[in-house]
């Protein structure tokens, strides 16, 4: 019987599942991202990964067929027998949080979730149950107006309430003071009959004290969180990884794709191409919608013959603030010939690195390009994860991959620079 890996992440998206499994990386051994529906397959690589991060493209699904899907997640977690397993969730408290939790809970028999979303390297922390983003209440920033899955509360419990089946309980900040009042809450709790525990955390040592608990409850308790604890966990299984620093590829010809409205991502191609040099093509939703193959072979050569190097950032010429709506299944049209337009241009050879923002987009290019996972490496910046695609024609070629409405405005100059040769010197 072969050992399984050490942690297997699920996440509802894909940046969600690099930036949390990236975590894990520093066991000394791979970590593989990859989707839900490609787990069955037996792959050498599988057999020495240190970890798995798991995606189950669920996030916008309505709650039933979201817990349906995180159903066929038990006969794989039953073959690959993994030693962690953590729930990663959006730390926008954006998808179906409490059903998904509510179907691990049943599967894995355990007696209930911490529930930490925040991820205090990027501004969001949790006070007295309430979810900020850099101090502002969650459904005062723009993910209260996201054109698909709207958030109308900033109260952690009040949202997994709607969702969940199970009582929702809390831990407040000032129960950290100490391990032994830490633990005693979490009881109190549990005697109250709650099986999520909504935890506060206004840094990164609460999210630490909170992963020491889950190490002594003997398995008893699911990590349920964004990076940020899921960060504290690698280090209390892997307290001294010992794994030399990874090396970073040497980028010229960077291509980025952004299927995100976010105006963070906006805003930081904004300041990109002020500072570099190089080609942007705003592609409209309704052209992304209609066109016919034809029409997208002719764009993706003129792409090609435009960009005559460093940058190509394809982008969708979307806000939530112009007032336009749109279906689900018409972003996923729309992400569908993005990533293949970016797939083209890949297959080309014209690329030697790849950045892809939002969760949507960096899954549709995946599937896009015939991939089957990304070897997960390094966490370049916050929320910025580098890693090598697996399978199709571009196998091997590193790829970074970043949530859409994380980082500061120079993030992306940051990152260019950093995989560039020579650029910025």
């Amino acid at each position: 019987m072969r050992s399984g890996p050490e942690a297997v992440v699920i996440a509802d998206d894909l940046t969600g599942a690099a930036d949390t499994g990236v975590q894990f990386a520093a066991l000394g051994a791979p970590v593989y991202l990859m989707p839900l529906e490609t787990l069955w397959l037996d792959r050498p690589w599988m057999s020495e990964a240190a970890g798995i991060s798991t995606y189950t493209s669920s996030r916008q699904l309505p709650s039933r067929a979201a817990a349906e899907r995180l159903r066929r997640v038990a006969p794989v977690l039953a073959d690959l027998r993994p030693r962690r397993i953590y729930k990663k969730i959006d730390s926008c408290l954006r998808g179906n949080l409490g059903a998904e939790i509510d179907v691990l809970l049943d599967l894995l028999g355990l007696d209930a979730a911490l529930i930490a979303p925040a991820l205090p390297a990027q501004g969001r922390i949790t006070v007295g149950g309430v979810q900020l983003v850099r101090g502002v209440p969650l459904a005062e920033t723009e993910f209260a107006k996201d054109p698909i899955a709207p958030i109308n509360s900033s109260v952690v419990a009040e949202i997994l309430v709607c969702q969940s089946r199970h009582p929702v309980g809390g831990i407040r900040v000032d129960e950290y003071r100490d391990p032994d009042r830490l633990e005693a809450a979490v009881q109190r709790e549990l005697g109250r009959g709650c099986r999520l525990i909504v935890c506060d955390a206004a840094e990164q040592a609460h999210l630490d004290q909170l992963a020491g608990l889950v190490v002594r409850s003997a398995g008893r308790l699911l990590p349920v969180g964004s990076a940020g604890l899921a960060a504290s966990l690698a280090g209390q299984f892997f307290a001294d990884p010992a794994v030399a620093p990874l090396s970073v590829p040497a980028v010229d010809r960077l291509l980025l794709v952004c299927g995100t409205g976010s105006r963070v991502t906006r805003g930081q191609l904004d300041i990109l191409f002020n500072r570099y040099p190089g080609t942007r093509a705003e592609l409209k939703p309704e052209w992304l919608i209609a066109a016919s193959p034809e029409d997208r072979h002719r764009r993706a050569g003129e792409l090609l013959d435009a960009w005559t190097g460093g940058i190509l950032a394809l982008t969708i010429g979307l806000l939530p603030s112009e007032g336009l709506t749109v279906t689900p299944a018409q972003a996923a049209a729309g992400l569908a010939v993005l990533t293949e337009l970016a797939s083209q241009i890949v297959r080309a050879g014209r690329a030697d690195g790849l950045f892809l923002s939002g969760g949507e987009t960096a899954d549709a290019f995946l599937r896009a390009s015939g991939g089957e996972a990304i070897a997960l490496e390094q966490e370049l910046l916050p929320g910025l994860v580098l890693g090598r695609l697996l399978g199709g024609p571009a196998n091997d070629l590193p790829v970074v991959t970043k949530a859409g409405a994380f980082g500061e405005k120079r993030t992306l100059v940051a990152l260019y620079e950093r995989l560039s040769a020579g650029a910025g010197s």
